[in-house]
């Protein structure tokens, strides 16, 4: 077989070179036009924006009242009322001789408002002098809460003047009252 035109081929098919070009517009997409973009940016905003403020009224309705944090106020400090002088009455002191020579002294005073714990200055005479001068506190060992007895018992050298105990503070605060105990003398060999 031979074609018109050109050498005979047998086996081979002939390529096709045909390109058909259609003209007409261009494919966009929707979202690289100015409208597109716009409505993409508003959609994100929405998006973000709404989304917070959502988040925030919502905190109150997802709260159940199990949940909640009970907020505790602390109590305003009372103001300290300023220390009260206590009232004291000095009871009768007593004077036992002791195998030394030295005599055991026991003050005793009955006290009104005082507590344990309370600071106190003793000041202790043998007559008119002043020997000396004790500061402390209240404590199980000589005062009891209960009846207010305040007992101090002390070792003395003979006084034929006698010897004397007086609560010069307690509390810091001069004490209301009788506070001075006294045991009377004795005679002295």
């Amino acid at each position: 077989m031979s074609y018109v035109g050109g050498p005979e081929q047998p086996d081979q098919a002939e390529p096709s070179t045909d390109v058909v070009v259609v003209p007409g517009r261009p494919r966009t997409s929707v979202w690289s036009t100015p409208l597109g973009i716009f409505a993409g940016v508003l959609v994100l905003a929405m998006l973000t924006f709404g989304s917070s403020v959502a988040l925030l009224t919502r905190v109150d309705t997802i709260a159940a009242p199990a949940d909640e944090v009970t907020r505790t106020v602390a109590p305003t400090r009372a103001t300290t009322p300023a220390p009260t002088a206590v009232r004291v009455t000095a009871g009768a002191a007593t004077a036992e001789r002791l195998d030394t020579g030295a005599y055991r002294v026991t003050f005793t005073w009955t006290l009104e408002g005082a507590r344990g714990g309370d600071s106190a200055l003793l000041r202790f005479s043998i007559g008119s002098r002043v020997v000396s001068e004790q500061r402390g506190a209240l404590d199980a060992n000589v005062f009891s809460s209960s009846t207010g007895r305040f007992t101090v018992t002390t070792s003395q050298e003979c006084a034929a003047d006698g010897w004397s105990a007086e609560l010069v503070l307690l509390r810091n605060l001069t004490p209301v009252g009788e506070p001075t105990s006294r045991a009377p003398g004795v005679t002295c060999r």
